[in-house]
């Protein structure tokens, strides 16, 4: 591969401009295109902000396809945060590209391991379960059938979504696997899915995978020329790298709460089973061993540390509730008065677990099996072994004198209905492993996104995932959204807009239905809401929607149905209007008149007593940094270009960005802010006249 290549492709008149009825020929795509190149050839790392419209999977797919033409012994891994880009790389980018060159190389997705159907994990559950089993109304008999249909074995592919207590009981599991020794190896799904990424020249994967090899690599001291969960690989392309830290902290983030204490002891013994419904696998085992005693202490003291689990999930639920906490950040110095009146029943639990523990280990040691039943035992002694690994976080929390630099907090969830206090163990700095881990180690990486500089030279983005990396070349590139913004998209930021004041939350809410309601009447809807927090979001749309109604506009609410239908129904009515939180600030494109207006409620600083944002804004504090402009205001600012990106999907887009807070305007930072976002046309105006200036731009 040569620069020559890459102009071939790209250049006014190369095979893209020749052969694509639509295509415009980019300067900016050129260039990052050739930036990739020179990644590739010369083992540098690149970041590289590309604005909507810049056609940047393009820039890095074609010189990983030439690279895989030219040497396919060399493979690059492609990384993205969404399904949606992986779906758009998979089904629409490299089609395109493989009917333009003539020809092809292997691509690959790989999804993590429990994804995939275990097809002795499945065989065994049903026949623990012979009854149900043959049920037509048992929710076996869709995996049943599933098996008989699917090539791959994922879970994507299961008609419906599959009871995840149900998937957990047969999914892969590098811990639960036999390797070759498995009766059902030559058909198992994940080791032909391997196969396949070990002859693939571009696998795509997500984040959470990429970090997931990267961590396993590290702790295993295994290279990248040698193979892990992923193959060996030489290039790294991560697209949508805003959410690098994000997705490395959740990945390094351990839990003990009850929910997750109960899965592991109800894959031993589950009492519920046990009344004449099926045999787990502590009673499929009981026949094998020859001290019945073992059996009644074993089934004893799981139902004893299920009682342990829900008593301290009861008083922690009480304790939260009572001060009216959904969240709550701990350290050594109030961690002994929150915790120290249920360290004697988190004590209690951790000592019954150690003595669950060891007599799983006595069980399991006298267990007289057939070579064949072997993996029983090692079932056993896995499922053991978590139980430990759970307990020992909840170890920890209770020995605070010993506490490091990792975060810790405590968080209540709702799963079903079912209310429990999860113990969160975070890592305060994700930058020092992946610098580790990740960047130091591979040849080559370009981390790209439409959002990652803040006219800083990459600085915040480069503190927060170890960049730039030990002797090795760094370079950063900003190409700006090709999109006509000055004449087709209007910014609306009223100099009299309302003050948010958490204290007066039901005002502001007012405040915004009232103006909602006026700039969504005049836009005839298409419209994205986004707001910052659920309370208000829902506060807002009950308030709207019988309004919205009588107008004969249909509104939609994140969270009554899914993410995937919901973009759907938007997409498919013009004139729709759609209120959202959290994920729906990014990946929603809605191309055309279906989106014309979006609406950003209120700018999107984080919670400050969000734990793990707290803890890392303490840190900074102790570092005589503001957290405020080192992480706050950064923060949100990229969040406020992802949501501000909602709009302009293609050239010929246009519409309005209304933002209704008045921080924007009224304080010296909003102006950083607001010097982030493309330069728009942006007329001065008040709350008053936002409905003529939203009709007579678009109408």
């Amino acid at each position: 591969m040569t620069e020559q290549d890459i102009y071939s492709v790209f250049d006014s008149d190369g095979l893209l401009s020749s052969n694509l009825e639509n295509y415009e020929y980019r300067e900016d795509q050129l260039s990052m295109a050739l930036n990739v190149f020179s990644c590739f050839e010369n083992n540098e790392t690149w970041a590289v902000e590309a604005g909507t419209g810049t056609g940047k999977s393009y820039a890095y797919l074609v010189p990983a396809m030439l690279d895989a033409f030219e040497d396919k012994d060399r493979r690059t891994v492609i990384a993205t945060s969404t399904i949606n880009l992986q779906q758009q790389l998979l089904e629409k980018d490299i089609p395109v590209l493989f009917d333009l060159f003539g020809k092809k190389c292997n691509v690959t997705l790989a999804v993590g391991r429990n994804n995939y159907l275990c097809l002795r994990r499945l065989n065994e559950e049903l026949s623990s379960v012979p009854l149900l089993a043959g049920s037509g109304i048992s929710e076996y008999q869709g995996i049943q059938e599933f098996v008989s249909e699917t090539a791959t074995g994922l879970r994507t592919e299961l008609k419906g979504k599959p009871d995840p207590q149900l998937w957990s009981r047969v999914c892969s599991e590098s811990d639960l696997c036999m390797g070759n020794k498995c009766p059902f190896f030559s058909d198992c799904f994940y080791f032909k899915a391997k196969k396949n990424l070990s002859n693939a020249s571009i696998i795509i994967c997500n984040h959470h995978l990429l970090f997931t090899d990267s961590a396993t690599r590290l702790e295993g001291n295994i290279d990248y020329s040698e193979d892990c969960i992923l193959p060996p690989f030489n290039h790294l392309i991560i697209d949508e790298a805003h959410n690098i830290e994000r997705h490395a902290t959740d990945l390094f983030t351990v839990e003990y709460s009850s929910r997750v204490l109960r899965r592991q002891l109800d894959m031993i013994y589950d009492s519920k089973w046990h009344k004449g419904r099926g045999v787990r696998l502590l009673d499929q085992l009981v026949p094998y061993c020859p001290d019945k005693d073992l059996y009644s202490a074993i089934v004893s003291d799981i139902a004893l540390l299920t009682s342990d689990s829900e008593t301290l999930n009861s008083a922690m639920l009480s304790f939260m509730e009572v001060n009216r906490l959904s969240h709550l950040l701990l350290s050594q110095t109030n961690a002994p008065k929150i915790l120290n009146n249920v360290r004697p029943l988190a004590l209690n639990l951790i000592e019954n677990s150690k003595r669950l523990v060891g007599q799983i280990t006595d069980f399991s040691a006298k267990l007289q099996l057939s070579e064949e039943d072997e993996h029983r035992r090692d079932d056993l002694t896995v499922h053991a072994a978590r139980i430990s690994l759970i307990t020992d976080c909840l170890k920890e929390f209770v020995n605070w004198i010993e506490w490091d630099s990792d975060i810790r907090y405590l968080e209540v969830n709702n799963v079903r209905d079912i209310k429990t206090v999860s113990f969160m163990k975070a890592p305060l700095d994700v930058a020092p492993v992946l610098r580790d881990a990740l960047f130091s180690k591979i040849d080559s990486v370009v981390c790209t996104s439409a959002t990652m500089d803040l006219k800083d030279n990459f600085g915040y983005f480069c503190r927060s995932v170890g960049l730039p990396a030990p002797n090795k070349s760094f370079r950063g590139k900003v190409y700006d959204s090709p999109f006509d913004y000055k004449n087709r998209l209007m910014l609306l930021t009223p100099y009299d807009a309302a003050d948010y004041n958490k204290d007066r939350e039901d005002e502001y809410a007012e405040y915004l239905c009232t103006n909602i309601y006026n700039a969504v009447s005049s836009s005839g809807g298409g419209a994205l809401v986004l707001f910052t927090g659920y309370h208000l979001m829902e506060n807002v749309y009950a308030n709207l929607k019988p309004m919205l109604d009588w107008l004969g506009i249909n509104s939609m609410l994140q969270g009554e149905a899914s993410r995937f239908d919901l973009l759907t129904r938007f997409r498919d009515d013009r004139d729709s209007v759609l209120f959202a939180t959290s994920s729906f600030w990014e990946g929603v494109d809605a191309p055309g008149d279906t989106l014309r207006l979006v609406i950003i409620t209120k700018l999107p600083f984080k919670m400050p007593d969000e734990p793990i944002f707290k803890a890392r804004s303490q840190a900074l504090e102790k570092e005589g940094k503001s957290s405020f402009f080192f992480l706050s205001l950064p923060d949100a600012t990229l969040r406020l270009k992802q949501g501000f990106g909602r709009l302009m999907r293609h050239t010929r887009d246009r519409g309005i960005v209304l933002i209704l807070d008045s921080r924007v305007v009224s304080k010296q930072y909003g102006a950083l802010m607001l010097s982030s976002l493309p330069e728009s046309y942006h007329p001065e105006t008040t709350v008053e006249n936002v409905p003529s200036k939203i009709e007579n731009f678009l109408y």
